[in-house]
Parts: structure tokens; C-alpha cells; sequence
């Protein structure tokens, strides 16, 4: 079986795919492979490629991550058109599967992803059984728990673009906590219009768990840390690259608590680190920065180096980031920074967060509530604190709503209040286009 899932090229695995390729083969006797597909990929080649890679087997293919690409949906049609069963997974499957709510009545609306897809599965894939290829249809869903399948085979990740070519991975990831502990906190935001409607008085209050765009926050929640002998195996299963484990991503949102512990854990068993990368929250730096020290100096006594590859500022603008539900403040912010830069100076290139150091942090722009207020008080924070020096990524990121996010209801109870349509690209919403009458 193959897993066709998006890629970038780069020489980085995907923990999601590639533990249920390795689940798949292990555990229920179906040969897999991750088979990452470039946005610049030819169609044509691709599918004579899987006629061949199939010929004489039985047909089912799975997707997973898609990541609002028209191409791979494009894609699963074509290849349903050839005869294939088709399975999706990874984050969102239910929503994408099913689309959005009313798009009979909504012409624009994403009609989800049943027509093209035979089986869906929504949680982790170790609830799957064998027979589920045969004798079901549909979408099941699984849920969440603390133990579940995590062996994962990294020798398994190809590319395609216009041939199949093995990626020799020098990154990788390793799971400590399944979903975000920001996700248990509900909150209810208010939200004005987009500037695309004239109209602006009505105010929308939307039910948000996390981060109001995260649409992984609403997909798995928080179900908690994966056991440590989990994580320490994890790790011993990576590739190694001159007697050190390939560097790694931590997947968890408040890595700190535990960052010494792994480190702990792994010297413990005789296992070299080399790097060490962090995606996490801000308050998680500022609640936690004594024990952040404390794993930094146990990661330089052992030469290994923790990087902050990615922290969610989001912007500089206490209104917008009201608005995203972040539950930080830019003095929040301005603190975080200033722990970054100190501890800079003390653990010299031990520890990275640097733009320039390869750091590519969280900054949303435009937004849809974007003014000359905001706008200002941005630049002039970005000016203020020097951030252009070491936190601005060298681009921002437009906000993109998924329809299954706390904003796609925000755009979807807009819609049935004024009886306008958004456009949709694909599982994407268009806030930036001015809405249309619903006819």
C-alpha cells in the first residue's frame, strides 16, 4: 500500500504517515510505503507510476495530511477513477470527509471529501482492523488514548515529483503529547466583521478551544503525555548520522517540563543527541524558564543543541491577538524575548532561536481585522524591540481558515446572518474576498 501525503522535498519525515505505513506493514500484513508528493509534481507520471507500483496487487491507497491542496484532491479523484479503494487519515479526516454543514444551501461551501474517498479514518490508526478493508465503508472514528502505535520505520519516506526518489531524512519527530493542552481551555471571542463587509456593527461570538485557527486543537483536543519509555523508544528507533541520533522535532506545544528528562532519559540508555527542535507557546518559555535553564545546561554538558525552531508570537498587536484566542499579551511577548536573548548570551550556540539561524517563528498577516490602529502599533512594537533582528521570519503568513476551525464557524454563522456566501478554495476559506449573496 502507499500513503500519499504532501511534502515539501525537504529531508524531513512525517510522524503521522509514517507510523501508519509502519502500523500497516507490522501489524496487518499490507507492505507500505510514505510516498510525499511536491506541489510541482506531474499527474501523468504519477499515475502511470502507481499502475505499474500496482499491477498484480490489490488496489488501496491511502492520503493523509493533505494540507488544503486541490492537486491531491484532484488527485484521489483520479485515482478512484482507476479503481482504487481510497482511505484518508491524519488530521481533519471526519470534517474533510463530510465537509461542511449545509452546503446544499450554501453553493460555495465545501462539500466534503465522500465521493471521493471509500473509507476515512478519523484517531489513531492502530484501531484499524484488517477486515475494515473489505466490509467498510464510510468514516470510522477511533478515539484518542496514551497508548498507541508509535513504532516507525524511517526508512519507508519517498518523494515524487516526476519519479519516485528515497529521502534520506535528516530530521525527524517524536511525539510526547497527543493533542495541546491550550485545547482544554474554552473561551468565548467576539469577533467584528472582515473589512471585506462594509457592514461592520454585527459582532460574532464564537466558542473557541485553543488557538481560534488552530484546526488541529479542535481535531484531537489534549488526551495527555505519552509515556516516557514511549518517548525513549521513539528515539532509539531514529536514523543515526555520525554516531548521534538525527536531530528532532518534539511534538508537544509545552515541551519544557519535559526536555530535561528526555535528555536524561536518552544518555541514561547510551543514546547520542545531536539537536533537540522546539515548537511551543510563549507561556511555556516564560512559566518554565528556571527549568528551561536547567535542560539547557544539561544539553551543552552533553553537546547537544536545543533549538526553538518555531514559537507562536502570531503578531505584536494585543487586539489581533485577542482575537486569535491566544491567551498572550505583547508584554507576554516582550518578556519571552527577553528570556530568549539572555539566555543567548549565556548558552552562545547551544541554544538557537534566531531568525538567522535558521527560526521560522509564528507571524500572521494579514488578518482579516487588520487597521491603521493595528497596523501601527505592530511596526512600532517590530521597531521598538528590534524583533526584525532576530524574531520576524523573513515573510508573514496570511491567517488561513480550514473550515473545521473555530473561525470556519465564524465564517459560517456570518453567512446565515447576512445571507452572503464566502468563496472556498478547496478546504480553505477565502475571508479575504468580499462575499457574494446566497441566492
Amino acid at each position: 500500500m502507499i500513503l500519499i501525503t504532501h511534502h515539501t522535498g525537504e529531508p524531513h519525515g512525517i510522524l503521522g504517515a509514517q507510523t501508519a505505513c509502519t502500523y500497516l506493514t507490522e501489524n496487518l500484513n499490507m507492505p507500505s510505503i510514505v510516498v510525499g508528493i511536491d506541489r510541482y509534481f506531474s499527474k501523468e507520471l504519477l499515475l502511470k507510476f502507481l499502475d505499474d507500483y500496482y499491477e498484480g496487487k490489490e488496489k488501496i491507497i491511502g492520503f493523509s495530511h493533505l494540507c488544503g491542496r486541490k492537486d491531491l484532491v484532484e488527485l484521489i479523484g483520479a485515482v478512484k477513477e482507476r479503481g482504487f479503494f481510497t482511505m484518508l487519515g491524519g488530521p481533519q479526516a471526519e470534517k474533510d470527509y463530510y465537509g461542511e454543514i449545509d452546503s446544499s444551501h450554501y453553493k460555495t461551501r465545501f462539500k466534503g471529501l465522500h465521493k471521493e474517498i471509500d473509507l476515512a479514518i478519523q484517531g489513531p490508526v492502530d484501531c484499524l482492523k484488517q477486515e475494515d478493508f473489505h466490509s467498510k465503508t464510510g468514516c470510522l472514528s477511533f478515539p484518542w488514548g496514551k497508548n498507541i502505535a508509535l513504532s516507525v520505520d524511517w526508512e519507508n519516506m519517498y518523494t515524487f515529483t516526476d519519479m519516485l526518489k528515497r529521502l534520506e531524512l535528516k530530521t525527524a519527530q517524536v511525539l510526547n503529547s497527543i493533542g495541546c493542552p491550550y485545547a482544554k481551555k474554552k473561551n468565548t471571542v467576539r469577533l467584528p466583521l472582515p473589512d471585506t463587509i462594509k457592514e461592520r456593527s454585527l459582532f460574532i461570538d464564537v466558542e473557541s478551544y485553543g488557538c481560534i485557527f488552530c484546526d488541529v486543537s479542535r481535531d484531537k483536543g489534549f488526551h495527555g503525555r505519552i509515556d516516557r519509555d514511549m518517548v525513549l523508544a521513539q528515539i532509539k528507533a531514529l536514523p543515526e548520522e555520525n554516531g548521534r541520533k538525527i536531530p528532532f522535532e518534539i511534538i508537544d506545544e509545552y515541551p519544557i517540563n519535559s526536555l530535561k528528562q528526555i535528555i536524561n532519559d536518552a544518555a541514561g540508555a547510551g543514546i547520542e543527541l545531536s539537536r533537540i527542535e522546539l515548537v511551543c507557546r510563549i507561556d511555556d518559555i516564560n512559566t518554565h524558564t528556571d527549568l528551561l535553564v536547567e535542560a539547557l545546561m544539561a544539553a551543552r554538558e552533553r553537546q547537544i543543541t536545543i533549538m526553538f525552531s518555531s514559537i507562536g508570537f502570531e503578531s505584536f498587536n494585543d487586539k489581533i491577538l485577542r482575537f486569535l484566542n491566544k491567551g498572550i499579551t505583547v508584554d507576554d511577548i516582550i518578556k519571552c524575548v527577553g528570556i530568549l536573548r539572555r539566555l543567548k548570551d549565556r548558552f552562545g550556540n547551544s541554544m538557537l532561536y534566531r531568525s538567522d539561524e535558521g527560526a521560522n517563528h509564528g507571524f500572521i498577516h494579514p488578518t482579516p481585522w487588520d487597521d491603521n490602529e493595528t497596523m501601527s502599533e505592530n511596526n512600532m512594537n517590530i521597531t521598538m524591540y528590534r524583533l526584525f533582528d532576530d524574531i520576524l521570519p523573513n515573510h508573514s503568513v496570511p491567517l488561513i481558515i480550514h473550515h473545521s476551525s473555530y473561525l470556519g464557524d465564524w465564517i459560517r454563522q456570518i453567512e446565515s446572518e447576512l445571507n452572503v456566501a464566502f468563496k472556498r478554495d478547496g478546504t480553505w476559506i477565502e475571508w479575504w474576498s468580499p462575499p457574494v449573496s446566497n441566492p
